[in-house]
C-alpha cells in the first residue's frame, strides 16, 4: 500500500467514525425522546393548544358495539388515486366471513358485480388518508392541518358531501362512519385484539393513532345527537399525526445531523414534519444518497473518473435498496454492485468502498429504527400502559415491506425502553396487511 492509499483509508475511516458518532443514539438520547413526546401529546390535547399544539391531535368518536352482519368499507387515498371497497359479514359467534375486495370501482358497481342490490340498506364506512376533525354526529372535516390535499377538501364537510353523493344515485347504502386510514387501522386492530392501544403506519409518511381517555381531551366534547349516544363517551381515537413531532417546540428532542437538515431545506415541506423526515420510506434513501455524495465530493468514494450523473440526481436512491444492501452477508458485497451498476451506471466498485456503503446504509437505518421504537413507546405510555397489563400495538407500512430489519429493530427498542421506564417490556405487536384501513372501516360500520 502506498502512501497516498494510506492516507485515504485514515481520512475515510475517520470521516465514517464522525458519521457513526452522528447517528447514533444513546438510551439517554431515547430517553429524553420518549419523555418529549409524552409532554407533547399531553399539551396537544389541551383546549389552549388547540391551535399551537405541535401535533394538532384528532379525536374520532367510533362506533364501540360489537360488529353484526354484512357492512361496507370503502378506503380513499390522500391523492385520490385509488379507491377500495369491500364487504364483510361480521357474525357475534364466529369470525368475519373473508372481505371481497374491489379496487377502482363506484359504490353502485361493488354492489351491481356482488349481487348485493337485494339486501337491505348497507351501512357504509369510509376511510380517507387525509386528517379528519370529527365534530360528532354527521360532522366529519378535513382538517386544516393537513399537509398536502390533493383532493382540495381541506375545510370541507366529508360526510355532508358524501350524503349527496348517495341520495342523487339512490345507492342503498347508508354512510356511518367517515375515518383516517390510521385510525381505522387501530380499529381493525382492537377488532382482532381488545388489548391493542396503539397503530401506527411507516409508509412515505408516518402517522400513529390511540385510544384516549375522553376526560383527557379538553379541546373536543362529543356532540349531543343521536350518533353520539351510540359512542362509548369513555374512549376516543386520536389521530396523532405524529410525524408532525420537532417541528416547533421539540427539535432538541430529534437528532438532527447535517444530512438530515440538507434534505429537510430541498424538500416540499421545509421546516415541517420533523420527525416523518427521520424515519419515513420517502426519506431515508435520500438521506443515505447524501451520505454517499459527501464522501464523494471528498474522494473518499469511488474513483473520480466515475461518472455521478444518476446518483447526484435527487431521490434516486431508493429506500428499496438499503435492506438487499443490508442483509448481504456475501465476502464481496455483490448486491451493491449489481445495484449500483443497474441503477447508476457505476460498476467495478472497489470492496472497500462497497463496505462503505453498506455501513452507510446499516447506520441510517437502525437510527430510523430506534427512534420509531421510541415514538413508539412513548405512545403506548400516554394510552395508559400500566406495569403487567397485557397491551399490544399494530404496525403497518411499505417501510417494513422492504427492510423488515428496522421493523425488528424498532419492536426491540420499544421493548426495551419499556422494561426500562416500567419494569415490562412485555407488549404484543402485531405486523397489520396493507388492507387493514379497510377492514377497520367495515368494522367500524358494523358496529352503529
Amino acid at each position: 500500500m502506498t502512501f497516498t492509499e494510506s492516507n485515504h483509508h485514515q481520512q475515510l475511516d475517520q470521516m465514517l467514525d464522525q458519521i457513526t458518532e452522528s447517528f447514533t443514539i444513546s438510551d439517554q438520547q431515547l430517553t429524553t425522546l420518549v419523555s418529549s413526546l409524552h409532554s407533547e401529546l399531553t399539551r396537544s390535547l389541551q383546549r389552549n393548544h388547540k391551535h399551537t399544539g405541535e401535533l394538532h391531535m384528532l379525536p374520532s368518536f367510533i362506533h364501540t358495539q360489537p360488529p353484526s352482519g354484512l357492512s361496507l368499507g370503502m378506503s380513499i387515498d390522500a391523492s385520490g388515486k385509488r379507491v377500495r371497497i369491500t364487504s364483510v359479514n361480521f357474525s357475534h359467534n364466529s369470525p368475519p366471513s373473508p372481505p371481497t375486495t374491489q379496487v377502482f370501482v363506484t359504490p353502485r358497481e361493488f354492489i351491481q358485480s356482488n349481487n348485493l342490490e337485494g339486501q337491505e340498506v348497507l351501512p357504509l364506512g369510509i376511510t380517507i388518508g387525509l386528517p379528519l376533525s370529527n365534530t360528532g354526529g354527521a360532522g366529519f372535516s378535513v382538517s386544516e392541518t393537513a399537509k398536502e390535499d390533493p383532493l382540495d377538501l381541506t375545510g370541507s364537510n366529508v360526510a355532508r358531501g358524501l350524503y349527496d353523493t348517495v341520495l342523487r344515485n339512490h345507492l342503498p347504502v347508508r354512510i356511518t362512519s367517515v375515518t383516517n386510514n390510521t385510525v381505522s387501522a387501530l380499529i381493525a386492530a382492537r377488532h382482532m385484539d381488545k388489548t391493542t392501544r396503539v397503530a401506527a403506519a411507516f409508509n412515505h409518511g408516518v402517522n400513529a393513532a390511540y385510544f384516549e381517555q375522553l376526560h383527557n381531551i379538553e379541546q373536543q366534547q362529543p356532540a349531543k345527537t343521536a350518533d353520539s349516544r351510540r359512542c362509548t363517551p369513555e374512549i376516543v381515537a386520536i389521530n396523532t399525526e405524529v410525524g408532525r413531532f420537532g417541528s416547533l417546540h421539540n427539535s432538541s428532542a430529534l437528532p438532527l445531523t447535517m444530512w438530515d437538515r440538507r434534505v429537510d431545506r430541498e424538500s416540499r415541506t421545509p421546516g415541517a414534519r420533523t420527525f416523518e423526515k427521520l424515519v419515513a420510506d420517502k426519506y431515508l434513501g435520500e438521506i443515505t444518497r447524501n451520505i454517499l455524495l459527501d464522501l464523494m465530493d471528498c474522494r473518499l468514494l469511488f474513483s473520480t473518473t466515475t461518472d455521478a450523473t444518476r446518483i447526484s440526481t435527487e431521490c434516486t436512491f431508493h429506500t428499496a435498496y438499503m435492506a438487499p444492501i443490508m442483509e448481504d452477508c456475501t465476502a464481496d458485497l455483490c448486491s451493491v454492485e449489481d445495484i449500483f451498476a443497474a441503477e447508476f451506471n457505476i460498476s467495478g466498485i472497489s470492496l472497500r468502498d462497497r463496505r462503505t456503503i453498506q455501513r452507510v446504509c446499516c447506520l441510517v437505518a437502525r437510527r430510523a429504527a430506534k427512534l420509531s421504537g421510541a415514538v413508539l413507546a412513548a405512545l403506548v405510555l400516554k394510552a395508559g400502559l400500566k406495569a403487567g397489563e397485557p397491551v399490544s400495538v399494530a404496525l403497518s407500512g411499505v417501510l417494513f415491506d422492504v427492510n423488515f430489519e428496522i421493523y425488528e429493530m424498532a419492536v426491540d427498542t420499544l421493548k426495551c425502553i419499556l422494561m426500562r421506564l416500567q419494569g415490562d417490556g412485555v407488549v404484543g405487536v402485531l405486523l397489520q396487511s396493507r388492507g387493514s384501513d379497510l377492514l377497520g372501516a367495515a368494522v367500524n360500520a358494523a358496529s352503529f
